[in-house]
């Protein structure tokens, strides 16, 4: 089976799946879709100590990091202050560094700054960033919101793809670290979500507000940041000398290789929705 024969049966079967989650479990503040996204967050620490940890060891608070997912769903479920959530994430920092201070003299503190900063990156990445998917289960239509969400990145992945095949193949490169996307790509996987935006917010401005151009700049905005964070991973992957996070997902790799756009793209699309209530 080829690889996009891989990656098109793994859609029809995951798609339905998260979208019966998603539609049907929406109890309790989607707790379903809380741990399913708290079991990918602690596949993708793992996978991103395996990665990080080619190039020198990591400190194993980081495997705590999925933690932080939990703690956000405890405190924004109890109408506790958001930001208990980002004093632990203080803590988890905290324990990296004060270990340095009782280990590091076995190597004379050489690798310590190097040990610290691999860490802090797991702990920001998946760590923190995963907690802004627990934010969308927390907003006020919360279930047509995951599923713009999730359409919008995944509809950017798919677009980004096929306008690349049929466009792309003289304006490839640009970006080195990833030298199969295109220009042709960005552009489709970019501008189609954009109107993805703008049709919801015209079908249906009493669940997402009035305003197509609002939706616009939502889509654009949650599509690029989506395609910076495929960029951050292949950086990673790069840097890791690996092809793939991992193996678990047939045709995608690993969880990371799936979840990579969501955990940039959700805090944009969070960000752009309050500026809009705002405004």
């Amino acid at each position: 089976m080829t690889s996009l024969a891989k990656r098109i049966t793994t859609a029809v079967v995951a798609l339905p799946l998260l979208f019966i989650v998603i539609f049907f479990l929406p109890q309790m503040n989607h707790l379903a879709f809380a741990c399913v996204a708290i079991v990918a967050c602690l596949f993708g620490v793992i996978e991103m100590n395996d990665m990080v940890g080619r190039k020198g060891k990591v400190s194993r608070v980081t495997y705590l990091a999925p933690l932080l997912m939990l703690f956000h769903f405890i405190v924004l479920y109890n109408d506790l202050p958001r930001t208990f959530t980002y004093y632990l994430f203080v803590l988890l920092a905290a324990m990296v560094m004060i270990i340095q201070i009782f280990k590091g003299e076995a190597d004379g503190f050489e690798t310590s700054i190097d040990i610290a900063s691999r860490s802090l990156l797991v702990l920001v990445y998946p760590g923190l960033l995963s907690t802004f998917l627990i934010d969308l289960l927390f907003l006020e239509h919360s279930t047509s919101h995951i599923l713009l969400f999730l359409a919008l990145v995944f509809g950017s992945d798919t677009f980004a793809y096929f306008s690349g095949m049929a466009f792309g193949r003289n304006n490839k490169g640009v970006v080195k670290v990833s030298p199969n996307k295109s220009v042709a790509g960005f552009v489709g996987g970019t501008l189609i979500p954009g109107f993805l935006g703008l049709g919801a917010f015209m079908i249906w401005p009493e669940i997402f507000g009035s305003g197509a151009l609002g939706g616009f700049i939502l889509g654009f905005v949650t599509a690029v940041a989506g395609t910076l964070g495929d960029l951050l991973e292949s950086t990673i992957k790069r840097s890791a000398g690996v092809k793939d996070s991992g193996f678990i997902i047939p045709g995608r790799g690993g969880i990371l290789d799936s979840i990579d756009s969501l955990l940039v793209a959700c805090p944009f699309f969070i960000m752009v929705l309050k500026l809009m209530e705002a405004a």
